[in-house]
């Protein structure tokens, strides 16, 4: 019995310090100043980010009116990530002109290798260009029209 209990104790230990939150500051800094993060591909791709992380990104254009050169910050419904941010490559629009789907590019999307970090194994590489559905946008950013000067590196 007392095996038994000692056994318990310690998964509830190793679980306890497995569930501990991530400072996402302190325990990814090496995954940060790799810079392969989807943040950093749109400061790659249009020499401009916004600061924090995507989830405190805003947006400046409505998603009816995303074009090619944009970044739409979407929502991901996945074990702790519900942010993300791709470069609109291409719109496909519908038959009466409003846009369908896109084309994005992004890093860092795929499996996880380092998940608390939100590592895949396309950090810092292009994932395959992908079809979005136009109804996963949350957010779009058009880099060439002005954000308050506090919100863009």
């Amino acid at each position: 019995m007392r095996t038994a209990l000692a056994a318990f104790a310690a998964c509830l230990t190793a679980s306890t310090l497995h569930a501990q939150p991530v400072d996402f500051a302190r325990d990814c800094a090496k995954w940060i100043d790799k810079k392969g993060y989807s943040a950093d591909y749109i400061k790659l791709k249009t020499g401009k980010r916004q600061k924090g992380m995507p989830l405190n990104w805003r947006g400046n254009v409505e998603p009816k009116d995303v074009q090619p050169g944009d970044v739409v910050i979407s929502y991901i419904r996945e074990k702790g990530r519900n942010m993300r941010v791709a470069y609109v490559e291409e719109v496909r629009r519908g038959a009466d002109g409003s846009p369908a789907s896109l084309t994005v590019s992004e890093w860092n999307m795929g499996r996880y290798i380092d998940e608390p970090c939100f590592v895949t194994d396309h950090f810092g590489r292009l994932a395959e260009s992908r079809p979005m559905p136009i109804d996963t946008i949350g957010k779009v950013w058009r880099p060439s029209l002005p954000l308050p000067a506090t919100e863009v590196e």
